[in-house]
């Protein structure tokens, strides 16, 4: 499945658009950082959209949307206080226009592109990029009816972060209350590291 047998939509966004990333608040080594974000370096394709050569970034249309993708998945049994710290949610806003092929509307008669099968995805990534577009915008696998867009180089350029909240209010057990509103809807019980 390529670009040229899918003919998805292609869509711009205008600048000062809105997304949201829960990532770590300090890079592990071989992190790659720029523009507030830290991301794994290329070649990783830990992703469904990763590229062999170049950095990529996924980002969601809502708060909510980032942590049900990042932390309270389908699959997520449990998440630790511990690992609640080690986090932030960034909202960021986009600084210049987006270009972004747009596969939601194909999500329901292509079921691959909401799969594990990424080696196809990660194809269709590559064709993308190679198109001249600065990333995909997808249908949450997460949580219905919200979206993600996974960026190339050039759209993460036109990334600004606007700002940063720990999951935990540093020195304190306090959670964010968005963070205490996805695991309650996702039922993801929360456990603590240390004694109460």
């Amino acid at each position: 499945m390529n670009l040229k047998e899918l003919k998805p939509p292609l869509i711009e966004l205008p600048a000062g658009q809105t997304f949201f990333r829960v990532q770590l608040l300090r890079a592990r080594p071989g992190t790659v950082k720029t523009n507030g974000l830290l991301l794994p370096p290329a070649g990783v394709l830990s992703g469904r959209f990763c590229l062999s050569d170049q950095v990529t970034a996924y980002l969601a249309d809502s708060a909510d949307t980032a942590l049900f993708e990042s932390l309270f998945r389908r699959e997520t049994t449990s998440r630790s206080l511990g690992d609640l710290r080690q986090r932030a949610l960034l909202q960021f806003t986009t600084a210049q226009r987006l270009r972004l092929v747009d596969l939601r509307p194909l999500a329901e008669p292509y079921p691959l592109l909401l799969s594990l099968r990424i080696e196809q995805t990660q194809a269709l990534a590559l064709d993308c990029i190679k198109a001249g577009h600065q990333g995909l915008i997808y249908a949450s696998t997460q949580y219905l009816q919200h979206a993600c867009v996974c960026l190339f180089p050039e759209g993460i350029a036109a990334l600004k972060r606007q700002h940063q909240w720990p999951l935990v209010k540093p020195g304190t057990r306090q959670l964010l209350h968005a963070v205490v509103d996805a695991a309650r809807r996702s039922g993801v019980p929360l456990l603590a590291d240390e004694p109460a």
